[in-house]
């Protein structure tokens, strides 16, 4: 793939709810926004309302609605379908777990979570799916975050695996690079307040182990993890503020440097590639606030 400049944005169609911890992903060479939160009037709102961007006609398209309102979920798109793992509304974390495919959603029994889980992260290698971390509890009881790893074929049931080590943590920065999983970043509870991590480590499904690489250099969370060839790009996050900048973690030489620039800070955005470019969506510019618009690279 050509070299991308990450420096350069151009704004497209604006979606036509602006929220974040929405599904997102690409099937069709579209790419589907599904559910999530959004304020109105100092009162948070879930939705059921489910979008599809055409990045060559440059517009938005209605879907089928989800079964009910949802955010704060985990997504992928896998073999031409949309997955929507847990997440919840009115603050209650569930163990559905949706899939959105030919515009009509279906709940595999076989895929419901062992157990409830909110704000994950997931990845799927070799046809896989891995459940990362999260949240099992309600409304703002960070001390509920979890460790637990799960895994599951689409048509299979969720196994166990060796959980993530360190703190329990949530909002996780996710890629497969070299055909293991990388967790950057993300949040755990601490004292009763969250706290900000910078740990990069590397999960093996062929070993069922972690292994600790680096750090990145500064503790953040909610930033959109997207892997290229040899590395993970993080895209905007939280610290003390909204983040601009956007993060390359090389594997091999197991550096992290700043290798582009927002044109707003974000937090819980999505980016994917999507044929030769990379699209923007959802997320958080400030506090109780969505970001209203649709970034592509030039």
């Amino acid at each position: 793939m050509p070299k991308i400049d990450l420096s350069v944005w151009k704004e497209l169609a604006l979606p036509p709810l602006p929220r974040a911890g929405c599904a997102v992903g690409v099937v069709g060479g579209e790419l589907v926004v599904a559910g999530g939160t959004y304020w109105r009037e100092g009162r948070k709102f879930w939705s059921e309302r489910v979008d599809a961007f055409d990045p060559v006609a440059n517009q938005w398209t209605a879907r089928a609605s989800l079964p009910r309102p949802h955010g704060d979920v985990a997504a992928l798109a896998h073999a031409g379908a949309l997955y929507v793992f847990g997440g919840g509304a009115e603050g209650a974390a569930t163990s559905d777990v949706w899939t959105l495919r030919d515009n009509s959603w279906t709940a595999p029994a076989n895929l419901a979570l062992p157990a409830p889980r909110r704000s994950s992260g997931v990845a799927v290698v070799d046809g896989t799916f891995y459940l990362l971390g999260g949240l099992s509890g309600t409304g703002s009881e960070f001390s509920l975050a979890t460790s637990t790893v799960w895994a599951a074929k689409p048509d299979g049931r969720w196994e166990p695996r060796a959980p993530i080590p360190g703190p329990a943590r949530f909002n996780l920065s996710v890629g497969v690079v070299g055909e293991r999983i990388i967790v950057a970043g993300g949040c755990a509870e601490e004292h009763g307040a969250i706290r900000n991590l910078d740990e990069i480590i590397a999960y093996d499904p062929s070993t069922d182990a972690w292994t600790v690489l680096g750090r990145l250099p500064f503790a953040n969370r909610a930033g959109c993890g997207l892997a290229d060839a040899s590395g993970l790009l993080i895209f905007g996050g939280y610290t003390d503020k909204f983040e601009t900048g956007i993060l390359r973690y090389d594997v091999q030489s197991g550096t992290a440097e700043t290798v582009g620039r927002l044109p707003t800070g974000l937090a819980g955005a999505y980016f994917l590639r999507v044929g030769s470019q990379i699209l923007g969506v959802t997320g958080e510019n400030g506090i109780k606030m969505r970001f209203p618009g649709m970034l592509g690279t030039a």
